[in-house]
């Protein structure tokens, strides 16, 4: 299967994003009522609000992250993966990922579970690694660019 242009692998993972997107923002809305029963049957020492500060402050983040992999995945799908607007994309993944890290090192005085933990962890990957893939990528456009000059 092809990874870009129409019908390939990159179209098929951009809708699998977009549903992702309206979960999460469905998980945003119902925020309150979620953790409140999770508080109920789950973990009933629990401090409610500031772990809802945590997760509303991190999870708007998180939805920006999977718009922003919508719109690389789009251009994938337009055959142009090697372009600016890919760049400013994982750049801004990049900077969410670390805010989402931070918080969740705030957090765990909240938030006493061995998953936030793992939130940090996973977020800290995250944010060097698109952080190097958007220099890696700044730097193959500029070959590209001075390629086509010669040709």
């Amino acid at each position: 299967m092809k990874v870009t242009g129409k019908k390939s692998l990159g179209t098929l993972i951009e809708m699998c994003l977009k549903l992702i997107m309206v979960i999460g923002i469905v998980i945003i809305i119902g925020l309150p009522f979620f953790l409140e029963k999770y508080r109920q049957w789950m973990h009933p020492k629990i401090e409610y609000y500031p772990t809802l500060a945590i997760l509303y402050s991190s999870g708007i983040p998180a939805l920006i992250i999977v718009y922003r992999f919508i719109q690389i995945f789009h251009t994938l799908g337009k055959n142009n993966p090697f372009c600016k607007e890919n760049v400013k994309h994982l750049k801004v993944i990049s900077i969410c990922a670390f805010i989402i890290m931070l918080e969740f090192m705030v957090g765990i005085f909240f938030i006493t579970s061995i998953f936030a933990i793992v939130i940090i962890g996973i977020f800290a990957i995250t944010w060097l690694g698109t952080y190097i893939l958007s220099e890696l990528l700044k730097e193959a456009i500029k070959y590209k660019e001075e390629n086509e000059l010669t040709i």
